[in-house]
């Protein structure tokens, strides 16, 4: 079964990309800090983490980014960056950190959608 991470701390944002990401084949993990995130995916080890960069409290998502490509239990994960900060330097910051893609706030849910199906075959 294929594991989805999302990391948001807004949670009407977080049940929203559950409802629509959810399937059979798939299971959704949720948490709202990079902290968390960290913790499970170490445990579970996700295809695909859907990463917030500005995350209430610690660690902001490019740390978490940072961190998931440098353990070697999570390197292989894809992570696709959502935030609203969607100049050309956060985009360029987001990739360096270890983001496979870039997505901007507010997101059209169908290429959302696409983003992570991609990243999931």
């Amino acid at each position: 079964m294929k594991k989805i991470l999302i990391v948001e701390d807004q949670v009407d944002v977080l049940k929203l990309l559950e409802m629509v990401l959810r399937a059979e084949d798939r299971k959704i993990l949720l948490t709202e800090s990079g902290e968390k995130a960290l913790e499970v995916a170490q445990e579970t080890r996700p295809e695909v983490v859907l990463l917030d960069i500005m995350l209430s409290g610690g660690i902001d998502g490019y740390e978490v980014a940072r961190s998931l490509k440098n353990d070697p239990r999570t390197a292989n994960c894809s992570i696709i960056v959502m935030t609203a900060k969607v100049q050309e330097q956060d985009k360029l910051e987001a990739l360096e950190a270890g983001a496979d893609e870039f997505i901007g706030k507010p997101f059209n849910i169908e290429d959302l959608k696409n983003k992570v199906m991609r990243f999931l075959e």
